[in-house]
């Protein structure tokens, strides 16, 4: 099968969930013998952009338009009026020309588009070409756009994320409506999505993990470490971070004043000024090659999330690495994952605070949930899996309308 992807920005460097999803489709699917034609935007390093082309060449041929994605507060400005932001920074009359050369060069069978960001280029392939439309939905993205208008405290962000969520989820639904299939994550995705577009054809497709990467080591673990993981760049990651150290943090250092902190994740100096009361407590270490040694060395993952969408991969990671997690309800949505048999759930800073204490005191509580994660994602969320799954939905797509 010969698949053309669009993607919104480069699956590379693989540091965060996005990226990472992305990438791993593209390779399962090149995995599993079917040729893949990546269409993309190049990074604003003209070293990293030669560095994920190579990368990625080895699983897609991989085009890219001439431009980098334009400043965020210049799409800002723009679509102060009109306009959802995520959608219209993506939309420029290079991809539309590189789009049309690459179709009308080569026969494509389907068409795989990531995130609502890249929908109305879907529309138009399918429009121009004829060719089925399949989107990938990583998460419902108005939904997330609404989640942090309810949390953040400042009035002017609270607005923009309010005003462009209401403007994105009508763009959302057209697609819904329009592809010819939607891939979401979850259960709860899909029943939020079914809110906007009834008649939306809509498949569950899980994200996941690669298992063979990220798996339990003999790594001793020291009882006093905690660890978040996920680039700061995502605000949803950022407001996790801040709330942790806020108001769930504090309440873990009453109980245990021996417990560290480690932060691993991009543009990490966002979160400077919320630590610096706390002294040796908590150890910043930004973007690092291999998370694999932070968190095989470290008792718990937390994952305290206010808001999202779709699936945590982090939590995923942590599953397949046989480690012990404590996460929000948000944090936990959209995967089998069951609280005391998989995780600890806890919501709201104190109890949040006591899962995380209860964990750092009980060794083998930790073991047993560790044990049951693994075996969890070993069951339904390897990458193979997945890109099987999604051949599945291309031929049934190609079925009906070669049948028609």
């Amino acid at each position: 099968m010969n698949i053309l992807q669009l993607t919104p920005r480069m699956p590379w460097p693989l540091t965060d969930g996005g990226a990472i999803a992305v990438y791993n489709i593209t390779k399962s699917l090149s995995d599993l013998g079917h040729e893949v034609t990546l269409l993309t935007y190049p990074l604003d390093s003209p070293q990293e952009t030669e560095e994920a082309v190579r990368e990625l060449s080895k699983y897609a041929k991989v085009h890219l338009v001439s431009k980098p994605l334009p400043p965020r507060w210049l799409v800002l400005a723009r679509t102060m009026l009109r306009g959802a932001y995520p959608i219209d920074r993506r939309m420029t009359a290079e991809m539309f020309t590189l789009v049309r050369s690459v179709v009308e060069r080569e026969k494509f069978d389907i068409a795989h588009i990531d995130h609502a960001h890249m929908g109305r280029y879907g529309l138009w392939i399918k429009e121009t070409f004829g060719l089925p439309i399949v989107l990938r939905e990583n998460n419902f993205e108005s939904m997330i756009y609404e989640r942090f208008a309810e949390t953040e405290t400042n009035p002017i962000k609270s607005f923009l994320a309010r005003t462009h969520g209401k403007r994105l989820k009508l763009e959302e639904a057209r697609f819904f409506r329009n592809f010819d299939a939607v891939a979401a994550i979850s259960t709860e995705d899909v029943a939020a999505m079914k809110e906007v577009a009834p008649d939306g054809n809509f498949k569950i497709i899980p994200a996941g993990v690669d298992t063979n990467y990220f798996h339990p080591t003999d790594t001793p673990e020291d009882p006093n470490s905690i660890i978040s993981l996920g680039t700061l760049s995502w605000d949803p990651n950022y407001d996790a971070t801040r709330f942790f150290l806020d108001a769930i943090f504090p309440i873990i250092l009453s109980k245990r004043p021996s417990t560290i902190f480690h932060i691993v994740g991009a543009a990490e100096g966002r979160i400077l000024p919320y630590v610096k009361h706390f002294r040796n407590s908590v150890q910043i270490h930004g973007r690092v090659p291999d998370v694999r040694d932070y968190l095989a060395r470290s008792a718990v993952l937390v994952v305290p999330l206010r808001i999202g969408g779709g699936m945590r991969l982090k939590l995923l990671e942590g599953f397949s690495s046989g480690k012990a997690i404590v996460s929000t309800s948000i944090g936990a949505e959209g995967n089998m994952a069951r609280n005391g048999t998989h995780l600890l759930i806890r919501d709201g800073a104190e109890a949040f605070a006591t899962g995380v204490v209860e964990l750092l005191s009980n060794a083998e509580l930790r073991r047993r949930l560790g044990e049951s994660a693994r075996k969890l994602v070993m069951e339904a969320y390897s990458w193979e899996k997945i890109g099987m799954d999604f051949i599945a939905l291309y031929r049934s797509l190609l079925f009906s309308s070669n049948a028609a």
